[in-house]
């Protein structure tokens, strides 16, 4: 009966040992340890936000550069198109006018 005594002792000292730690990690640990991982994560959120934002500022100011620098490029096309097609045209009707016997009026 000596040895039945030993191994309920060893069970009830487990199980309240284990009790007790539950309880100490219940009460004191998760809460500490919760909230240090919630400013971890605010932080790195924050950083994240930063970096985000810079990248999304970068991004539309070289979306704007390029719009403005294509539409310049593009009324400099559309003007030099029809210079060379008012140019290409006078020497067209110069052309006909020597041919046909008549000269420009200038």
């Amino acid at each position: 009966m000596n040895w039945i005594a030993v191994v309920i002792t060893a069970v009830l000292c487990a199980v309240i040992s284990c009790a007790l730690t539950a309880y100490w990690l219940k009460q004191r640990v998760f809460p500490s340890l919760l909230e240090t991982l919630e400013k971890e994560f605010e932080e790195r959120l924050a950083q994240a936000s930063d970096v985000l934002g810079e990248r999304v500022e970068q991004s539309v100011r070289k979306g704007v550069v390029d719009g403005f620098t294509a539409l310049a490029s593009k009324e400099v096309l559309d003007g030099t198109t029809r210079a060379i097609a008012k140019t290409g045209a006078e020497f067209v009707e110069e052309r006909l006018g020597r041919i046909f016997g008549r000269r420009p009026d200038r």
